[in-house]
C-alpha cells in the first residue's frame, strides 16, 4: 500500500510541474523561428537567413496576452541565422547573457535597446552595429564588437552608464554621432557619464567620426591611428579627449585634422608618429596643460593657431621641412622659453609669437623673406636682432614692445618697414642697415627709437641715409661697427663643450664654420659680421638646435673672437677639425682658417689659440664628404703667382692659380 501512495505522489508532482512549465514558440524571420522555455527562461532562435527587420519579432513575444520580454534571461542563437533584427530584444530588461554564432553580419537598430545585458561578445563575422543598438543598456559593463566590425551607428551606446570596457576591430572605419552621449552629460557631477577604462585604438582604416564625447576621466590613453580623415565630420572628434592626460597617436597617422585636440584642458603629453605630414589649424589650440609634444621630421606644415594659448609648453623643435610659420601659431605660449625656427622658413605670419614673454632667444633663418604684423610683439628676448638679407618687408608692430633690444641689424634686401614696427619703450643703441637704398618707413616706424642711437650704413649710402627724413635723425657712425658678440650655442643632448678662436676681419660680411667629424662636415654654423648666430644646420639626421643664449662682448686685445658651443654628436674628450671662412657680401671667401679644437675632458695636446690661415686665399676645398679638412699645406711662390701643395686625408693635391688638381693632373674645380 505504501508503494502505491509514493507512485501517486510522484505523478501528482510531475503533473503539477507540467501545468506550469510552458514552451512558447513563434516565427521571427522568413526561415527563422523561436522557442522560449518558461522554466529555464532561455530563448532559442534557429533557422537560416535574416530575422525580421520591422520589429515583428518583438511584437510576437506575447502569448495569450502575456508579455514575454521580461521573462527572457538568456538567449541562444543557433548557426544559420545571419542577423539580429530591428528591436529584436528591446526592453528585455532581465536578459543577462546571449550566445551568438559566427555568420551573423549585422546587429540592426535598437536590437538590444533597454535590455539587461551585462556583457556581450560579437562574432568576428559582424561588420555593422546600427543606430542605438545598445542604447540605454544601463547594466552593460563590457562589449567586444569583434575583429570584423567596420561601422558603429549613431547613439549606439547612448546612456550605457556602466560601460567600462569596449573593444573594436583593427578595421573600424566609422563611428556615428552621439555614440557615447549620456543624460548625465553637461552636469557638474559624473552621474550618468560613461566610465570607459579601456585604451581605445583608432586603426589605420578609420576615416570619419561625427562625435564621441562625455566619457568619464578613467581613460588615461587614447591611441588614434587614423589615416587622412575625410570630410568635416572629423571636426568634433576632439571632444572625446577633454578629460585625458596623455595622447598617443598611432603609427600610420598622416594628418592631424583641424581642431582635433582643441581646448583639451587636461592633456599634458602628446606623442606623434613619424608618419605625420601636416598639423591642421587650431589642432592644439587651448591645450593649456600641454607641456610636451614632438613634431616629427616629416611634418611639412603647421596650420594657423595650431598652438594658440598652449600656456604650459616650454620648448618645441620644428623640423627643417617647415617653410612657413602661420599667423597666431604660438600666440599666448607664455612658458615657451626656446624654439628652433628652421633655416628654410620663408614667412613668419601675423602675431605668430605674440605674448610669448619667456622666449630667451630667436634666430631668424637666412631664407626668411617676410615678417608679419605683430609677429614678435610684446616679448622679452635677447638684446640683439639680426634681420636676414632675404627679408623684403617687416610688417607693422612686428617687434613692438621688445624693450630689451639694443642692437639691430637690417639685411640688404629690406625695402619696407611698416608703421610701428619697433613701437614701444625702445632701448636700441645701434642700428646697422645693409640696404644700399634706405628702406621705406613712415613717421611712426622709427619714432620710438632714441635719437641718440647710432646708425651704421654702407659707405656709398651714407649721403642717402643722412638726407632721409626719418633715417637722418640718428647719429651716423663714421665706420661700420665691427665689435663681435660672444655666442653660446646649446644643441639638443649637449654633453660636450668646445672653444676656439679666430682673428677679427673688419671686411667680413659673415662667417661660416664647418666642423668635421670622421672626415665629413656634420655641423655648419653661420654668423653675422659681429659674430651673431644666423643659422645652424647638421648633415646627420636627428641633430637639431634646442637652445641658444647670447652675450655681447667686444673682441679681446688680440682682436680674436671666441666661440663656445655645445653640440650633440661630438664625442667627449676628443679633438676635432674645423674650417672657418670670412665671407664678403657675395659670400666669396676673404680669408679661410683651418684648425682644431678639443671637447670637454680631452687630456692630450689641446689646440691653443686660433687656427692657421690657408694661403693662398681664397682656397678651394673639395666637397668630397669622405675627405678630411686640410691638415698640411706647403706654399711656394713663383713668377706666375700662387702655388702650393695641399694634403687632404693623406692624398696630395696641387693648388695652382686658384685651381685644384690631383697628382695625376685631373682638374677638380
Amino acid at each position: 500500500m505504501k508503494t502505491k501512495v509514493s507512485i501517486i505522489l510522484v505523478c501528482l508532482i510531475w503533473m503539477a510541474s507540467s501545468m506550469y512549465a510552458t514552451v512558447y514558440n513563434g516565427v521571427c524571420g522568413e526561415n527563422v523561428s523561436w522557442t522560449l522555455d518558461s522554466e529555464t527562461k532561455v530563448l532559442t532562435i534557429s533557422g537560416t537567413g535574416e530575422m525580421y527587420h520591422d520589429g515583428h519579432f518583438s511584437d510576437s513575444l506575447h502569448w495569450q496576452g502575456q508579455k514575454l520580454t521580461t521573462t527572457i534571461q538568456s538567449v541562444v542563437i543557433e548557426p544559420g541565422v545571419t542577423s539580429i533584427g530591428y528591436w529584436a530584444f528591446a526592453n528585455c530588461t532581465n536578459l543577462k547573457t546571449i550566445s551568438l554564432p559566427d555568420g551573423i553580419t549585422v546587429i540592426e537598430a535598437d536590437a538590444f535597446y533597454n535590455s539587461g545585458l551585462t556583457s556581450i561578445v560579437l562574432p568576428n563575422s559582424v561588420t555593422e552595429v546600427q543606430e542605438s543598438a545598445f542604447s540605454n543598456c544601463k547594466q552593460l559593463a563590457s562589449c567586444d564588437l569583434g575583429r570584423g566590425i567596420k561601422h558603429i551607428g549613431k547613439n549606439c551606446f547612448w546612456d550605457c552608464t556602466a560601460l567600462k570596457s569596449l573593444k573594436w576591430s583593427d578595421c573600424l572605419e566609422t563611428i556615428g554621432s552621439g555614440c557615447f552621449i549620456s543624460w548625465g552629460s553637461g552636469s557638474s557631477s559624473d552621474v550618468g557619464k560613461i566610465p570607459l577604462q579601456d585604451t581605445l585604438v583608432f586603426p589605420a582604416t578609420f576615416r570619419s567620426m561625427d562625435a564621441i564625447f562625455d566619457c568619464k576621466t578613467n581613460v588615461k590613453v587614447v591611441v588614434w591611428n587614423a589615416r587622412r580623415p575625410e570630410g568635416s565630420g572629423m571636426g568634433p572628434l576632439y571632444n572625446y579627449y577633454h578629460s585625458y592626460d596623455e595622447i598617443i597617436v598611432g603609427d600610420e597617422v598622416e594628418v592631424i585634422p583641424n581642431n582635433l585636440f582643441r581646448d583639451q584642458k587636461k592633456i599634458d603629453t602628446i606623442m606623434l608618429p613619424e608618419s605625420v605630414e601636416s598639423i591642421g589649424q587650431n589642432a592644439f589650440n587651448g591645450c593649456t596643460k600641454l607641456q610636451y609634444i614632438n613634431i616629427p621630421e616629416n611634418v611639412q606644415s603647421i596650420g594657423n593657431a595650431a598652438f594658440y594659448n598652449c600656456a604650459a609648453l616650454t620648448s618645441l623643435e620644428l623640423p627643417e621641412s617647415i617653410s612657413e610659420i602661420y599667423g597666431t601659431t604660438f600666440y599666448g605660449c607664455k612658458s615657451l622659453t626656446r624654439i628652433h625656427i628652421p633655416g628654410g622658413v620663408t614667412t613668419i605670419g601675423e602675431s605668430a609669437f605674440v605674448s610669448c614673454p619667456a622666449l630667451d632667444s630667436i634666430v631668424l633663418p637666412s631664407e626668411l623673406t617676410m615678417i608679419g604684423g605683430s609677429a614678435f610683439s610684446g616679448i622679452e628676448l635677447q638684446d640683439t636682432l639680426v634681420i636676414p638679407d632675404k627679408v623684403v618687408a617687416i610688417s607693422s608692430n612686428a617687434f613692438e614692445n621688445w624693450s630689451s633690444l639694443e642692437y639691430l641689424s637690417i639685411g640688404k634686401n629690406v625695402t619696407l618697414i611698416a608703421d610701428n614696427a619697433f613701437k614701444g619703450d625702445s632701448a636700441i643703441k645701434k642700428i646697422t642697415v645693409w640696404a644700399a637704398v634706405p628702406p621705406m618707413v613712415s613717421e611712426g616706424t622709427l619714432a620710438d627709437i632714441p635719437d641718440s642711437a647710432w646708425l651704421s650704413v654702407l659707405p656709398d649710402s651714407r649721403k642717402l641715409y643722412r638726407e632721409h627724413t626719418y633715417w637722418g635723425r640718428f647719429r651716423m657712425a663714421d665706420v661700420p661697427d665691427s665689435a663681435m658678440i660672444q655666442r653660446t650655442v646649446t644643441v639638443d643632448a649637449a654633453e660636450t663643450t668646445a672653444d676656439f678662436t679666430w682673428p677679427t676681419d673688419s671686411a667680413a660680411h659673415s662667417y661660416q664654420i664647418d666642423i668635421y667629424k670622421d672626415g665629413a662636415v656634420f655641423c655648419k654654423l653661420t654668423l653675422g659680421n659681429r659674430g651673431q648666430l644666423l643659422g645652424i644646420s647638421f648633415s646627420a639626421p636627428g641633430r637639431k638646435m634646442s637652445n641658444m643664449k647670447s652675450q655681447i662682448s667686444n673682441a679681446d686685445d688680440s682682436q680674436s673672437y671666441t666661440l663656445s658651443f655645445k653640440v650633440t654628436g661630438l664625442d667627449a674628450a676628443s679633438r676635432y677639425n674645423y674650417v672657418l671662412s670670412t665671407l664678403d657680401a657675395n659670400s666669396t671667401p676673404i680669408h679661410v682658417y683651418t684648425g682644431a679644437f678639443a671637447t670637454t675632458g680631452y687630456t692630450g695636446d689641446k689646440p691653443v689659440g686660433g687656427g692657421d690661415e690657408i694661403i693662398p686665399t681664397p682656397p678651394i676645398i673639395p666637397s668630397n664628404p669622405e675627405a678630411s679638412v686640410p691638415t698640411d699645406l706647403e706654399n711656394t711662390e713663383d713668377a706666375k703667382g700662387q702655388h702650393g701643395k695641399m694634403f687632404l686625408n693623406g692624398q696630395l693635391f696641387i693648388l695652382h692659380g686658384n685651381q685644384l688638381y690631383t697628382i695625376t693632373g685631373q682638374r677638380l674645380f
